[in-house]
């Protein structure tokens, strides 16, 4: 799976997602106290929304209520085949900034 790069301010090299996280099997809140105990300060997180199933069942502001309780603990979050309901819904909110799309899967 090939990304395309990200910079950093701090840094001139690709900063690329290294957790890949389901949000049908994975709460936002474990994930959070997870990363706590391993004191992973800044994670980065891939999420592919085409294939989420709490989106369809929990609705569209359970999955951004997850996505901000995971960027409030400090994750930098991108996210792959966002639906168009969902990336409407971050724009309305003003949240696109903080979260990264990616293209979708090859």
């Amino acid at each position: 799976m090939r990304f395309p790069p990200v910079t950093s301010k701090f840094s001139p090299l690709p900063i690329l997602p290294v957790m890949s996280i389901n949000l049908d099997t994975t709460a936002a809140t474990e994930l959070v106290r997870t990363l706590q105990r391993t004191r992973q300060r800044y994670p980065r997180l891939l999420i592919d929304c085409g294939n989420l199933k709490c989106l369809r069942t929990l609705g569209v502001s359970h999955v951004i209520s997850e996505l901000l309780i995971l960027h409030r603990a400090g994750a930098h979050v991108w996210l792959r085949n966002v639906t168009p309901v969902l990336h409407h819904c971050l724009a309305l909110l003003k949240l696109t900034a903080l979260f990264r799309t990616l293209p979708a899967a090859a």
